[in-house]
């Protein structure tokens, strides 16, 4: 198949006055020119989408799909910990099960010109069913024991079906993060933990916090012995040897200059979730002096009980807002190329290019003509007009 459009943005930067795309199989065979392209490969059926501009197909690199339940259903208060416990009172009240698919949620997140997605998730889902409907799907079982200290290697080896969120430093003792690191490494997965998200849990890795004790408590999870590291919560998890660059670091909204140099060193890659960081009040994001160290930052929408969607391209209208500075291939990356690395991905998505995977977003009635006009245009969009995930169809407008 061969599709056509007004406009191609086969990579940062660049763009391609009707251009077109080959597809053979699950991989790109070429793009370049719409004429050339036809000439090149006669016998290929042709989709003309005029007036359309396509695109590499986003990565959502942090979510929790299972939370759907909680849209409409939980408010932030002011206190974070409570918002937590709040989310988990619901999920047992509303009897969710194991095996439930968040049909609405990958609708959203595949209209949204989404194709790969880090999913934090505590319940079995019908995985199955995720990756049928077109998601490129990274799962990471958050882990919930704090208490913990005496990991069972083969329960927590099958306890995932891709690798582990690390959930955060006060949610999962040093052993099992650190058991999990190995066996992640052991597949060429990834980990994936919150870090630094909020006060009670720098005030709770320091010394001690009275919500994070009592939410611990009613998890059974609570360590008696917990005294406190006297450290931030970057610095303690370094301490741990957990930072690298197969991690991603979520939020990171309360570091020190300290914090910022070690990430940089470490080579982890971030993920900013703009809207939720919003929704919870945060004080201004540190994400323009990491971005001065050289940390790469990517997107993520977080969930329902959060947010209003799960469309990347929302954060990345609002990243722009909050962080001028951010070139128009910088925002692109951060929703394409930043987040591949740790999932090993590089090389195979987030560009237009022979060899790559098919995974395209098509984009209707575009407006500009230059690769920036047409970055400003696209964060203002709501859904893709069509996407295509390993050269099938996914999803049509």
């Amino acid at each position: 198949m061969i599709i056509t459009g007004q406009y191609l943005i086969p990579r940062p930067g660049e763009i391609i006055a009707d251009g077109a795309v080959c597809i053979d199989g699950d991989r790109i065979a070429a793009v370049g020119k719409r004429d050339d392209i036809i000439k090149q490969f006669p016998n290929k059926s042709v989709l003309e989408r005029r007036g359309c501009l396509i695109t590499p197909a986003l990565v959502n690199a942090h979510c929790h799909l299972e939370l759907e339940f909680c849209e409409d259903k939980v408010q932030y208060r002011g206190n974070f910990v409570e918002w937590l416990q709040e989310v988990r009172n619901l999920k047992h009240d509303m009897m969710v099960m194991p095996g439930y698919f968040p049909k609405r949620s990958v609708r959203a997140v595949l209209s949204s010109g989404t194709t790969t997605l880090c999913d934090h998730y505590t319940m079995e889902m019908d995985f199955e069913a995720i990756r049928e409907a077109g998601l490129r799907y990274y799962g990471f079982r958050e882990l919930f024991e704090f208490n913990n200290h005496h990991p069972n290697l083969k329960r927590l080896r099958d306890a995932t079906v891709c690798s582990y969120a690390v959930h955060s430093p006060y949610t999962t003792s040093a052993e099992i993060a650190q058991a999990a690191l190995a066996i992640a490494r052991e597949r060429g997965v990834p980990i994936s933990m919150h870090l630094s998200e909020m006060q009670q849990e720098l005030e709770f890795i320091r010394s001690s916090n009275d919500d994070i004790e009592r939410l611990l408590r009613r998890a059974g999870a609570w360590e008696d012995e917990w005294r406190g590291t006297g450290m931030t919560p970057v610095q303690y998890f370094d301490s741990l040897d957990l930072l690298a660059p197969d991690v991603f670091c979520v939020h990171l909204n309360y570091i020190t200059s300290e914090d910022i140099e070690i990430l940089a060193a470490r080579g982890i890659t971030h993920v900013y979730c703009p809207r939720s960081h919003a929704y919870f009040m945060h004080p201004d994001h540190p994400l323009a002096k990491m971005r001065d160290a050289g940390i790469h930052s990517c997107l993520g929408t977080d969930s329902y009980g959060s947010n209003i969607s799960l469309g990347i391209l929302e954060e990345a209208k609002l990243a722009w807002v909050e962080f001028p500075q951010i070139t128009p291939e910088e925002i692109l990356m951060m929703m394409t190329e930043y987040p591949l690395r740790p999932l090993r991905l590089d090389g195979e998505l987030g560009k237009l290019e022979k060899g790559y995977l098919a995974d395209i977003a098509v984009w209707e009635d575009c407006e500009g003509e230059s690769f920036e006009e047409h970055m400003r245009w696209l964060v203002r969009q709501p859904t893709a007009g069509m996407v295509m995930s390993n050269g099938r169809i996914v999803y049509e407008g």
